[in-house]
This record gives C-alpha cells, structure tokens and sequence, in this order.
C-alpha cells in the first residue's frame, strides 16, 4: 500500500518506510541492478507469485515482491541490508514462476553482490561472513571442512569460545572430523569457482 506518508507492507507485521527516505535514494543503484540484471525492477506489479512460492520466504525480512518493491521505491539501502540475499536459496522459482517472466532471483542475487561490493552490513550479522567463509572453506578443502569452518566463524564473529561446551560432545559423536580425508582433485573445485567467477553476470 502506498500513502503520501510512506509504504506499508500488509501481511504479517506491518512495517511502515517513509517516503521522504525513499523516493529521493537509491535511484542510481536501481539502473545499475538492472543494468548487471538485466531486468526491469519497475515492471513489476506486486502480484506477490514470487512470495507465495518461495520455500524461503518466511525467514526473509522481505519477501520477494516486497524485495522488489523496496527497489521500485529507491529503498536499495533497505534492500541491501536485507536477509533476502544471504537466505535465498537460489532455486530460481519466483523466477520461474513470474507471470511476466522477471528474473526476480538475479534482481536479489545482483543486490547482494553491489552490497557485499560496497561493505554495506546485513540486518543480521553473521549471515554474510558466514556464507563467504563457506565458500571459501569448500574452495580451498575441495569439500566442507565443518570443524575449521566453526573456528574461523567463531573467530571472525568474535565469538571464539561459543560453542567450546560443544566440542566434547561432539568429538564423542564423531559428528565434525577434526582431520578431513583429502580429496583427489582439489584443483578441480578451484577451477569450478573460477569459471563462476569469471562468468558474466549481464
């Protein structure tokens, strides 16, 4: 719902965003999401497909059409802020399942890169540290290597003794290996994230 005072998601809890902070930001990173996108955020009509087929969007501060709402409204801040991006899945089902076949998933996945770009922090501290340290632990192990990957999270979140009460319960278990078996072609994966690295977004 739009008021002359400001935007109001309805559905859940009602959050109310000025207008005065919107309308005049964010206009310039807008055309440049859609420019990497290569989508139209304005085309757009809030059918709210998107929301309602998302496995994830409950765990979202904004879901889907309310993502790109924020972004027709020149809220990017907001939007970059967002859980949205670091939870997204990429399933690619809003997108499949857009009625004017907007790819939504590369409208969120295009926001996230310009924010994690320009160091902009998440709502929830934690998520994006958590997912780079992910990637770069499969990167550099050639698989998931859950025991190093809980120490460097710990250490860069500044909570090194977090999980210390865990740790004998879960040696006990053998639940996280402390010494991974090596896999044969570690510079295979390297390779795989290379390619995706250098991949064109637009």
């Amino acid at each position: 719902m739009l008021a002359s005072s400001g935007l109001s998601f309805s559905g859940g809890d009602t959050q109310v965003i000025p207008l005065s902070e919107t309308l005049s930001q964010g206009r310039e990173l807008v055309a440049e999401i859609e420019h990497r996108s290569g989508q139209k955020v304005a085309d757009c009509y809030q059918c709210g497909t998107c929301s309602s087929t998302c496995a994830a969007a409950d765990a979202f501060d904004y879901p889907p059409h309310m993502f790109m709402r924020l972004l027709q409204l020149g809220a990017v801040d907001r939007a970059m802020a967002s859980t949205t991006g670091q939870l997204c899945y990429d399933c690619m089902t809003c997108s499949s399942r857009c009625p004017i076949r907007i790819d939504v998933a590369d409208v969120i996945e295009t926001t996230k890169n310009i924010a994690d770009e320009q160091g902009i922090r998440e709502s929830e501290r934690g998520l994006r540290l958590f997912r780079n340290l992910f990637l770069k632990n499969v990167r550099r192990h050639g698989r998931l290597h859950e025991a190093s990957l809980l120490a460097w999270f710990n250490l860069k979140s500044g909570k090194l003794t977090n999980d210390l009460s865990l740790v004998p319960l879960i040696l006990r278990r053998k639940n996280v290996r402390i010494v991974q078996p090596r896999i044969k072609d570690r510079a295979q994966v390297r390779r795989i994230f290379q390619r995706a690295k250098e991949r064109p977004r637009w």
